[in-house]
């Protein structure tokens, strides 16, 4: 998988724009971690050389092409890459000569004297296609007839290794080394009038815009169209450079460092191991490096991140806000940071509380003052320093969890959480919606201009009028939805709430219209909603930002469109993380210098709107085919395809050329005189057909970048493919005729002898099929529902509805296969003195109460993501993938909470509560599921031992 590597927050230091580099290595493909070369072909495919082959990469996966699966082909040590016009792509190796490669064929050039040449340079003459090659110290020419001759010697090239070659304009040789930069003319090396340097020379490339770039020992110095000459010194020895977009220089420094410099200033980016001199811009303006450690993409991206990496307390963050004096406020798992003036700082919520010992899932700014909300330790009032003010407990005992706040003038403070809304002032405290009230958890509060207070809960939503009147709306007798997470009040008056089953617009008459996957959004959960003053909204959700004109919901609305167009920024836009955290205030917050910021699982991410970046449409990205199979065979790449009589399985392997974010390619694609309609593939890359009959067919592909809509033809990339299947001897037309006239003379001889008698069998036949397809019918039906039932019973539960213990076995063990790349936790639960429950009200209640115990489970596992399973008797299993121990910990006592609260109901009426002990372990390299499970279970004994209800993650780390 690709790594994304955080670079620093480049906006806060002094302007610069926002870069995320992305990497490839050997665990990804890559055939040897150091890459020689990189260049990209007319196809758009790019190559990479290594000491261990060549790979073509698509975006999503590398082709390898090396001597194991490539017979006859030596590609060890390949230096250079040289596309050629036609589609061909040459490599130049380092003991083996030069290879071409042109639709799946490969081919060595020249004769026996240059087929075990070191080549580290080459240049296909565009004026009589011979091949220029260095070779140690030696320039030769390989002409078209294979004849190689040393050029360098017999021109006078001085003496010391050519490391670079290019043609100028007019089709004059220039030849870069250590030795300066020589032209080639009239059969002699001459120094180049355009060279201001003197020292040696490592890097030779047209700008694009008539000038030159030279890198060598000195920096570079580019020759501008118009004459002029410009060093640049970076200070160190530069091994090559490239203009990439907006005239800005990438250079490959001689300490294996990438240096970018444009008219921000000089920034390095973070690349791990020491850069080669493979170095590229590509079609899109994206940087390709390659370094010891693998290849790497460089792209300017509409987002960026603050991390661990730039000193954040923790990567979980929960919200953010930004001051009246412009400080951010950042809350996270391990407390509270603030960023101000591009520095993090830790700020410490008391001195018995450190920052590390709660979570802070809310904030809210008023009037010089920080309100928080924690995990367990109340809400906190901050001056701009950060000093506490204020320290506000709700109740007595334990505190609930702090999800929302909303300070008043007066200095009071709505707070809203797990134990429902409160609001204090100066320590007097009302309650307007109570936890045990089917309020739930409230997790957002917003005042409309005329001070009504709008609740969200996960139980549906609330209104407190000025008058002090509260209004409710339940889950599917009022509302189409289950959980609000936030409100936007638009100017237009309509209130626009965030929820778990789209983004819901409540008009002012009081209806509703939901907006959801059927139209086009790409997650129905939404957690906050931001408008971002420029006709557009800002939507978090776990699975990115979406940005979506204001104007297409009132279009769908008037059914002047069907589908809304969504503009996805996730990771592959420079975020952090493409999941958002939601149900938490505020999750999201618009910077008074228009910047967005949003908490996500992977640090806080940066969203610059006006960047433009990632938000462009651009053409449409290039299709290419990457591989055509006839019955398991691969065929010769090409715009014609022959199928021969008989062929049973055609299939068709596609690719769009898009580098800055392949993951929001789509495609459909159509054989025409096949299928009457487009089919469409969503991110599948293949087309199969079977059996076709003969004809001609034309198959084309159509790729395009999310936002989809088809009808923008110049954002759609295509390919086409002339196919003709050939019939058989008995589908000639000849044949057939002949064939026909036989049949037909035949059948009316038939008819003549047998009409009356045929009749009758048919009718009777008739009858039979008939009976017969309905009784196969039925029976069809009652094996399809009881093969269902059973497939069901297998795998699930039937008091609770979970899965059951072989289920939870095999997801178990599935996860531990993958958790060398991610965190995992598991626990088991088991229902404290439940024999007691049996003994004392029966076993019927004893079925209730596990039923309920599997429901809070189910809720709680499908609100966080996680797998639970019945293990047996009274005993549950949670598997908590990407979750480390004190993350783990922290949701199995918000878990303990809520099954004390909750209550089953017996059938003899009345109500029964009860609690639990868990266990709690990580995954830690090499223990198998076994293990990891009985490392719970003796922390689910120790739970035991320690009195019952309560959570025991370790030795001496319990929470009750």
């Amino acid at each position: 998988m690709a790594v994304s590597l955080a670079l620093p927050v480049a906006w806060a230091q002094g302007g610069h724009r926002h870069y995320t580099v992305t990497g490839w290595s050997m665990e990804d493909g890559l055939p040897h971690p150091l890459v020689h070369a990189v260049a990209q072909d007319r196809d758009g495919f790019l190559w990479a050389g290594t000491w261990e082959g060549v790979v073509r990469f698509n975006g999503r996966n590398f082709t390898v092409f090396d001597r194991q699966n490539t017979p006859g082909v030596e590609l060890a040590g390949v230096f250079c890459i040289w596309p050629e016009a036609d589609g061909g792509v040459l490599f130049c190796t380092a003991r083996d000569g030069v290879y071409r490669y042109r639709d799946g064929h490969w081919q060595p050039l020249g004769g026996e004297d240059a087929r075990h040449l070191q080549v580290t340079a080459l240049l296909r003459d565009r004026r009589d296609g011979a091949l220029w090659l260095v070779s140690g110290q030696r320039l030769l020419r390989l002409d078209a007839a294979g004849h190689l001759a040393d050029i360098g010697a017999s021109g006078g090239l001085p003496a010391g290794a050519p490391t670079v070659l290019a043609q100028d304009a007019d089709g004059t040789l220039l030849v870069g080394g250590e030795f300066g930069l020589r032209q080639l003319r009239q059969g002699r090396f001459l120094p180049w009038a355009a060279w201001a340097g003197t020292l040696a020379v490592r890097d030779l490339r047209d700008d694009g815009a008539g000038g030159w770039l030279v890198a060598g020992d000195d920096g570079v110095h580019w020759r501008h169209a118009d004459g002029r000459i410009e060093h640049i010194k970076p200070g160190l020895r530069v091994e090559a450079v490239v203009k990439g977009p907006r005239n800005g220089l990438w250079m490959n420094l001689s300490t294996g460092a990438l240096l970018h410099l444009d008219d921000t200033g000089q920034q390095r980016m973070a690349i791990p191991g020491a850069v080669s001199k493979a170095l590229l811009v590509d079609r899109e303006g994206l940087i390709w490096a390659g370094s010891t450690d693998g290849l790497f993409r460089v792209a300017d991206g509409i987002a960026s991140g603050i991390t661990r990496r730039d000193g954040l307390g923790s990567d979980f963050v929960r919200t953010v806000l930004q001051a009246d004096d412009g400080t951010w406020w950042i809350g996270h798992t391990n407390g509270l940071d603030r960023w101000r003036q591009g520095k993090l700082d830790t700020v410490r919520l008391g001195t018995n509380a450190g920052v590390h010992d709660t979570s802070v899932l809310s904030l809210a700014w008023r009037d010089g003052a920080l309100w928080v909300g924690t995990y367990d330790l109340g809400v906190f009032r901050l001056d701009r320093q950060g000093n506490v003010l204020a320290h506000i407990r709700i109740g007595d005992g334990q505190q609930p969890l702090v999800r929302a706040l909303l300070p008043d003038a007066d200095g009071g403070v709505w707070i809203g959480g797990s134990h429902g809304l409160v609001h204090d002032r100066n320590g007097h405290q009302r309650h307007w919606l109570h936890a045990g009230d089917d309020a739930a958890t409230v997790q957002a509060l917003y005042r409309d201009a005329d001070g009504t207070l709008w609740i969200g809960t996960d139980n549906g939503m609330a209104m407190l009028d000025a008058a002090g009147t509260l209004r409710r709306w339940w889950p599917e007798r009022d509302l189409p939805v289950q959980n609000v997470f936030d409100f936007y009040r638009a100017p237009a008056g309509d209130l626009w709430i965030a929820t778990d089953r789209g983004l819901l617009r409540m008009l002012p008459d009081g209806r509703f219209h939901l907006y959801d996957h059927r139209v086009g959004m790409p997650r129905d959960k939404v957690f906050r909603i931001i408008d971002d003053q420029a006709g557009n909204f800002w939507l978090s959700s776990n699975m990115g930002v979406f940005r979506i004109p204001r104007v297409e919901f009132d279009q769908l609305d008037a059914g002047s469109r069907t589908r809304l167009a969504v503009h996805v920024v996730d990771h592959s836009d420079g975020m952090p993380g493409s999941q958002c955290n939601g149900a938490t205030m505020a999750a999201g917050w618009r910077t008074r210098e228009g910047r967005l910021l949003f908490p996500t699982s992977a640090g806080l991410a940066v969203i610059d709107p006006g960047s433009g970046s990632g938000l462009q449409r651009a053409l449409g990205p290039p299709v290419a085919l990457e591989r055509i199979l006839v019955d398991g065979v691969q065929q010769p790449a090409g715009p014609r395809l022959q199928l021969p009589a008989g062929a049973k399985r055609l299939s068709v392997e596609y690719a769009g050329m898009s580098f800055r974010a392949p993951g929001k390619l789509r495609y459909r694609y159509r054989l025409k005189g096949f299928d009457p309609y487009w089919v469409d593939a969503d991110n599948t890359t293949s087309a199969v057909y079977t059996s076709l009959p003969p004809g001609q067919y034309t198959l084309e592909v159509q790729a395009m970048s999310l936002p989809l809509d088809w009808s923008r033809q110049a954002q759609v990339g295509r390919v086409r493919l002339q196919i003709e299947v050939q019939p058989a001897v008995w589908q000639r037309t000849s044949v057939r005729a002949l064939a026909a006239v036989v049949l037909v003379a035949g059948i009316l001889l038939l008819w003549w002898l047998r009409t009356a008698r045929f009749r009758r069998s048919q009718q009777r036949l008739n009858r039979i099929i008939a009976q017969r397809t309905e009784e196969l019918s039925d029976k069809n039906h009652q094996l399809e529902v009881a093969s269902w039932r059973l497939a069901f019973q297998a795998t699930h539960d039937e008091l609770t509805g979970l899965p059951n213990r072989r289920e939870g076995d095999r997801i178990l063990s599935d996860a531990v296969s993958q958790a060398a790349q991610r965190p995992l936790s598991v626990a088991l639960l088991d229902i404290d003195h439940f024999k007691q429950v049996n003994d004392d009200h029966g076993h019927a209640a004893g079925d209730a109460v596990l039923r309920a115990f599997g429901q809070e489970l189910a809720g709680f596992a499908a609100e966080w993501g996680l797998f639970v399973a019945r293990f047996g008797g009274e005993e549950f299993l949670l598997c908590m993938e990407e979750v480390a121990l004190d993350n783990a910990e922290r949701r199995m006592s918000e878990l303990l909470q809520r099954v004390r609260d909750h209550a089953a109901w017996l059938e003899e009426g009345g109500t029964l509560r009860c609690t639990f002990s868990a266990g709690v372990a990580e995954w830690q390299p090499g223990q198998s599921a076994h293990a990891l499970l009985a490392v719970a279970d003796a922390r689910l004994l120790q739970a035991k031992q320690a009195g019952r209800n309560r959570v025991m993650a370790g030795e001496g780390r319990q929470s009750a």
